[in-house]
C-alpha cells in the first residue's frame, strides 16, 4: 500500500481524496474476491482516484459479481438503506435491484455502455423509504492488459425537479377537470408558430371537434370552418389582429356545435410573448352564452314569458328604452347589487362601476346607441360584499317595423371566475417557460437555453455580418470551496457569481450556466476590446467583493475567464465555445484569476 499511497500523494488532488484512498486500501479485498488493493491494475487505480476526487456521486464495480468500491457521495446515498458498501457486492448491497444490476454488469463486462434517465429508487431517507429519480450511466473499465475488469457508475438525483415538474402537471389537470364539469367555460390554446390549436373538451364539443383530436393540437382552421359562415371572416380578422397587435382578443359569434346547433359563444384570450417580444401563443377561454343570447331575443315576443324566463335565469337581465333609459332589471340585480330597482338614480352606474372603467364602460354604451351595433363589454361591478367582480354585459337591440330601434335587452353575466382562470393559465405557462429556461440556483439560462438562444441571436446577426464575443468563466478552486465550506457555502458563491455576472453584462447579453461552477458569456455585436472589458469587470467583481455565508464567514472567490470573438455565422456557437474553452484552459494553467483570448479562426 505504500508504494501506492506514495505515488498518489505526488499528485494534485485534495488531502480528503488522498485520506479516503488509503482506508480503502485498508479493506480486506481479498475476503471479496480480488486482489489487495495495492496490486491492482494501474487502469483501475487511476479511475479509483477520478472517483475519490469527484463531486459527483461515482462508484466501481469490479468483477462479475460487481464488488463496490464507491466514493463518499455515493455511499452516503445509499448508507441509511444497506449500511456499509465497499467492498460488498452490488447484488448484495441492493438486493432489491439484483436482476437490474445482474444484467447491467453483463452488458457493461462485454464492452457496452448503458444509460437510465429518471429511474425510480426507493432508498431510506430518515428512517423513511422515499422514492428517488436518478440518472444513471455505467461505462466499461479495461485493464493494463486491455481486458474489461470493471464497470464504471455515476449517478445524478433529479428528484426535487421531477417533483417539481409533477406538481405542476397535477395542477393543470385539476384544473381541466374542474373545467371540463362546468360545461359552461372552456380553455384553449393557440400556437401562433404554427397555427396550431388545442382545446379541453368542453370547447371541443361546443365546436363539434374529436376531443381526442383537440386535446393534442388541431390546426385552428379547423375551429374557423366551425364558425357560423356570417361570421368566419370577422372572426378570423379578429384573431390576427390580436396576433399583430398584442392586445387582449375578444369576440362574440356563431358556432355550429357536435348536434348541428348554432350556438351563441364569447371567446377572450391574453397574448403571451416569447423571449423576442413576439406574440407565441393565445391563451383563453370560451363562454357559451347561447341561453342568454335566445332568451335576450326572445323577450320581445312577451311580457309575460320575459318575465318568467328572466328571473330564472342566473344571469342578471335588463332592459332600456331606444335612449338608454333602463326600466326593467330581473330579481337577480338586486342579489347581486343589494339595491332595489326603484332606488336606481341616473348616478347609479357611476357608483357601482369600476372608477378605471367609468370612461370605457360609457364610450361604447354611447357608441352602441348611435350606431344600434350589439353591445358586448367586460367590466367591473361591485358585489353587495363590497368586492369588484367582472361582468360580461352585453345587449341587443330591438327594431319595431319601420326598422327603427325600439327596445334595448341585455343581460349581466358574472364572469371573474372566468377571468381568474385565464390569469392562472398565464402564471402557469410562465412558471413552465421558467423550469424549462433559468437555472434555479444562479438566475441565469440553462445550458440548453443558452445554446437556442444564443444559436438564434448569432443566425439573426451573421445577416449583417457583425462581430460577436464570447465568454467561457470558470470558479477558481471551487471543490475546495465545497470542501473547505461545505456544498451549502458554494452554493451561496454560484448564486453570487450568476447575480454578478449578469450585472456587470449588458441588457442584450445571453448568460447561462453550462454546468458545474462553469458560465458561459455571449457577446453579439461586441469587439475584442470590449469583451475584454467586460471580462475584467467580471473577473474583478469576484475578487473584489467576498461572499458572506451564514456563519458570518466570508468567501473569496475569484474567476478564470478564456474569451474569443469571431464574425457571426449560423454554425458559429460551436466554434466560439471551443476557442474560449482554450482560453480559459491557459487561464487556469498560467495561474487563474485572469482573462486571456484566443482568436478564433474560420
Amino acid at each position: 500500500m505504500n508504494d501506492f499511497v506514495a505515488a498518489f500523494s505526488a499528485t494534485a488532488y485534495s488531502d480528503q481524496a488522498q485520506e479516503w484512498l488509503r482506508s480503502q486500501a485498508g479493506l480486506d479485498w481479498r475476503a471479496a474476491g480480488l486482489q489487495d488493493f495495492d496490486d491492482w491494475d494501474q487502469a483501475i487505480t487511476t479511475v479509483a482516484r477520478l472517483i475519490a476526487s469527484s463531486s459527483a456521486p461515482m462508484a466501481l464495480m469490479l468483477g462479475p459479481r460487481g464488488v463496490l468500491l464507491a466514493n463518499e457521495i455515493a455511499s452516503r446515498m445509499v448508507a441509511e438503506t444497506t449500511g456499509l458498501v465497499n467492498g460488498r457486492s452490488v447484488l448484495d448491497v441492493l438486493p432489491q435491484s439484483a436482476s437490474f444490476f445482474t444484467a447491467v454488469l453483463a452488458q457493461v463486462l462485454s464492452g457496452q455502455s448503458l444509460s437510465f434517465r429518471e429511474l425510480p429508487t426507493r432508498l431510506m431517507v430518515d428512517g423513511a423509504p422515499r422514492t428517488h429519480w436518478l440518472n444513471l450511466d455505467f461505462t466499461p473499465v479495461s485493464g493494463d492488459d486491455g481486458t474489461i475488469q470493471a464497470v464504471l457508475g455515476a449517478a445524478s438525483d433529479l428528484t426535487a425537479f421531477v417533483q417539481r415538474i409533477r406538481g405542476l402537471s397535477n395542477s393543470e389537470q385539476r384544473l381541466r377537470l374542474a373545467l371540463e364539469g362546468s360545461g359552461m367555460v372552456g380553455i384553449w390554446t393557440l400556437d401562433v408558430a404554427n397555427r396550431t390549436s388545442t382545446a379541453d373538451a368542453s370547447v371541443a364539443r361546443i365546436y363539434g371537434l374529436p376531443v381526442e383530436d383537440c386535446a393534442k393540437g388541431v390546426p385552428d382552421s379547423r375551429f374557423l370552418q366551425s364558425v357560423h359562415p356570417d361570421d368566419r371572416d370577422s372572426v378570423g380578422a379578429a384573431l390576427s389582429e390580436a396576433i399583430k397587435s398584442g392586445l387582449p382578443y375578444r369576440k362574440r359569434y356563431r358556432v355550429i356545435d357536435e348536434d348541428d346547433r348554432i350556438r351563441w359563444v364569447i371567446t377572450s384570450a391574453k397574448p403571451a410573448r416569447n423571449d423576442e417580444g413576439k406574440v407565441a401563443w393565445l391563451l383563453g377561454v370560451v363562454i357559451d352564452v347561447t341561453d342568454q343570447m335566445e332568451t335576450a331575443s326572445a323577450l320581445a315576443e312577451s311580457q309575460f314569458q320575459f318575465q318568467t324566463l328572466t328571473e330564472a335565469l342566473p344571469q342578471i337581465v335588463w332592459s332600456c328604452d331606444a335612449e338608454g333609459a333602463h326600466d326593467y332589471f330581473s330579481a337577480r340585480w338586486s342579489e347581486f347589487t343589494g339595491i332595489d330597482p326603484k332606488d336606481i338614480t341616473e348616478d347609479t352606474w357611476k357608483i357601482l362601476v369600476h372608477y378605471d372603467d367609468q370612461a370605457m364602460v360609457a364610450g361604447v354604451w354611447t357608441e352602441a346607441l348611435r350606431t344600434g351595433e350589439a353591445y358586448d363589454i367586460d367590466y367591473r361591478f361591485r358585489h353587495r360584499s363590497g368586492e369588484y367582480r367582472w361582468l360580461r354585459v352585453m345587449a341587443l337591440p330591438i327594431h319595431d317595423d319601420t326598422g327603427q330601434i325600439s327596445r334595448w335587452f341585455g343581460t349581466s353575466t358574472d364572469v371573474h371566475e372566468a377571468y381568474l382562470i385565464s390569469e392562472e393559465r398565464e402564471r402557469f405557462a410562465r412558471e413552465l417557460e421558467k423550469i424549462a429556461t433559468e437555472d434555479q440556483l444562479t438566475g441565469v439560462l440553462t445550458r440548453r437555453a443558452f445554446i437556442t438562444q444564443a444559436n438564434a441571436l448569432l443566425e439573426r446577426d451573421s445577416t449583417n455580418r457583425k462581430t460577436a464575443s464570447l465568454l467561457m468563466l470558470d470558479i477558481d478552486h471551487f471543490k475546495s470551496i465545497n470542501d473547505g465550506y461545505g456544498h451549502p457555502a458554494g452554493d451561496k458563491v454560484l448564486a453570487a457569481a450568476g447575480e454578478r455576472i449578469r450585472f456587470a453584462v449588458r441588457r442584450q447579453d445571453l448568460v447561462g450556466r453550462m454546468g458545474g461552477e462553469e458560465f458561459a458569456i455571449l457577446l453579439p455585436q461586441c469587439s475584442r476590446r470590449q469583451a475584454l472589458q467586460i471580462a475584467e469587470r467580471i473577473r474583478t467583481s469576484l475578487e473584489t467583493c467576498p461572499v458572506a455565508i451564514e456563519d458570518g464567514r466570508r468567501i473569496t472567490a475569484t474567476a478564470s475567464i478564456g474569451a474569443t470573438s469571431l464574425v457571426a455565422t449560423p454554425d458559429t456557437l460551436d466554434h466560439l465555445l471551443s476557442t474560449a474553452d482554450q482560453a480559459l484552459y491557459r487561464a487556469k494553467t498560467t495561474g487563474r484569476n485572469r482573462v486571456l483570448f484566443s482568436e478564433a479562426h474560420v
